[in-house]
C-alpha cells in the first residue's frame, strides 16, 4: 500500500517546479494525470540527455521529474477541450496549475472555471500570485534570486552581487506547493473544503531556509541591510581547498574551530595563540602565511584521508562530490538514494531513489515518466468518452 494510493491529481503544470510538486505526490503514491500541450512538455528538451542524443523521453531532467505519471495530450486552445477537462475535473480529488493568471483563464483551468465544474482544491503555482501589478510577470531562478534580497549579499563586497546556481528556487517553489497539496487534500477529505491555494514562486522564496528570511527580519528589527562579506573566509583558514585527488571544504573559524583544525594540520607554527582571534586574519600577509602550511598538507592527502582525519579531529569538513561520486558511495547506495527505472524504449535507467524512508506506506518508482500521450485513449475512456467521441477529438488535434 502506498501513503497517497486512491487520491487522483490533475496536473496542467509543466516545466519544473509544478512537476516537481507533483512528482512528489505521484512517488508517494497518487494517481498523477499529467496533461501536456500539443508537442509536450518543454521540459522533455531539457538537458542532459541519454547518450548527449534529444529526444522527447530521453531528457533526464524530465525523467527526474514525473515519474509514476500518466501522460494525455490535450490542446487546451480549442474550445472542445473544456469537455474534456470538465470530465476530467469530476474523477479528480486534487488540480494543480502552474500558469501565469490571465494564461489560467484564457486556457480555461482557472480556480473560477474549475470550481465551477466542481467544488476541488486546486493548487495554483504562480510567479506572484493572483493579484497585484505584478501578476502576470514572468519569473526564472535569477529573477527571484535577485528581487527576493538574498543575491545582494550573496558574494564578496568588492565584486557584484553573485546567483545561487542551477534551479534551486524553481525546485524549492514545487516542494512547498507539494506540502500545500496536502493540507489542501486534507481540508477536502476531513472538513469538505475546496479551495484555491496560491503558491507564489516569489513568496516561496522570501520566506526560504536559508540566510535570506533572518536577513530580511534582520533590517525590520535593527536597520540593518545584509551586505555582502568582504572575504570568503571569516579566519585566517576554511573554505575550499584542493587536495589529491579533487577538493574538500573546512570550517575553520576562530575558537573551537580553529584549534580542531590545527591539531589535524599538526603544524606547531599554527598552535601560536596570536592566530587563534579574529583579528589574526587582518594582518598582512597572515593568510598567505597559512595557506603555504595547509595547501601542500591538503595536496599529500585524498578526500577520504582529509575527510577522515578531520571526523578524528571533529572538524567541519566535506567532500566536494561529483554526480558519479553519490552513485559510487556504497553508504548511499544502501541506504537507497538510487534505484532504477524500466523504460519501455529506452530500458533500464538510473534514477535518484527514497528521499525519506516510510515504515509502513514506501516511497517507490511504479513506472517510468510517460512517453507523449501513452495514456490519453485510456484516461478519456475512463472519462467517460466513447472511442468514436475520442476519434473524434484526434482527428480535429484537439487531443493526441
Amino acid at each position: 500500500m502506498d501513503a497517497l494510493q486512491g487520491v487522483t491529481i490533475l496536473d496542467f503544470s509543466s516545466h519544473i517546479a509544478g512537476p516537481y510538486c507533483t512528482k512528489l505526490l505521484a512517488d508517494l503514491g497518487a494517481r498523477v494525470i499529467k496533461v501536456e500541450r500539443p508537442g509536450g512538455d518543454p521540459a522533455r528538451n531539457l538537458p542532459p540527455f541519454l547518450g548527449d542524443e534529444p529526444g522527447p523521453d530521453r531528457s533526464a531532467t524530465f525523467q527526474y521529474l514525473n515519474t509514476n505519471k500518466e501522460s494525455i495530450v490535450l490542446d487546451l486552445k480549442r474550445p472542445e477541450a473544456r469537455d474534456v477537462v470538465r470530465a476530467l475535473v469530476q474523477r479528480a480529488d486534487l488540480v494543480v496549475t502552474a500558469s501565469p493568471p490571465r494564461v489560467e483563464k484564457a486556457l480555461g483551468i482557472d480556480y473560477a472555471t474549475l470550481s465551477g465544474y466542481r467544488d476541488i482544491p486546486v493548487v495554483a503555482i504562480t510567479n506572484f500570485g493572483h493579484e497585484g501589478p505584478y501578476r502576470d510577470y514572468s519569473l526564472d531562478d535569477l529573477v527571484v534570486y535577485a528581487m527576493g534580497a538574498e543575491m545582494y549579499s550573496h558574494g564578496l563586497l568588492h565584486r557584484e552581487p553573485l546567483k545561487l546556481g542551477g534551479t534551486a528556487a524553481t525546485l524549492q517553489c514545487g516542494a512547498m506547493a507539494a506540502v500545500a497539496a496536502m493540507g489542501a487534500l486534507t481540508a477536502y477529505e476531513v472538513h469538505g473544503v475546496g479551495q484555491l491555494v496560491d503558491v507564489p514562486c516569489f513568496n516561496v522564496q522570501v520566506n526560504n531556509i536559508d540566510r535570506r528570511s533572518s536577513s530580511i527580519l534582520a533590517y525590520r528589527f535593527s536597520g540593518r541591510v545584509q551586505d555582502r562579506p568582504a572575504s570568503h573566509i571569516s579566519g585566517l583558514a576554511g573554505g575550499i581547498y584542493p587536495v589529491a585527488d579533487g577538493y574538500v571544504e573546512i570550517a575553520a573559524l576562530p575558537g573551537t574551530y580553529w584549534r580542531r583544525f590545527v591539531e589535524m594540520i599538526g603544524d606547531e607554527s599554527l598552535k601560536d595563540p596570536a592566530l587563534d582571534s579574529p583579528l589574526a586574519a587582518l594582518q598582512p600577509g597572515a593568510r598567505e602565511a597559512v595557506d603555504a602550511i595547509v595547501i601542500p598538507w591538503m595536496l599529500e592527502r585524498t578526500r577520504a584521508e582529509v575527510w577522515e582525519a578531520a571526523r578524528e579531529h571533529h572538524v567541519m569538513c566535506g567532500p566536494l562530490y561529483t554526480g558519479l561520486d553519490l552513485r559510487n558511495d556504497e553508504n548511499f547506495r544502501e541506504r537507497g538514494l538510487w534505484t532504477t527505472i524500466q523504460h519501455p524504449e529506452l530500458g533500464e535507467l538510473p534514477m535518484l531513489g527514497r528521499p525519506y524512508i516510510f515504515e509502513k506506506t514506501p516511497w517507490r518508482i511504479r513506472s517510468a515518466a510517460p512517453r507523449l500521450g501513452e495514456h490519453t485513449r485510456t484516461i478519456l475512456q475512463e472519462a467517460g468518452f466513447e472511442p468514436a467521441a475520442i476519434d473524434t477529438l484526434a482527428a480535429a488535434g484537439v487531443i493526441a
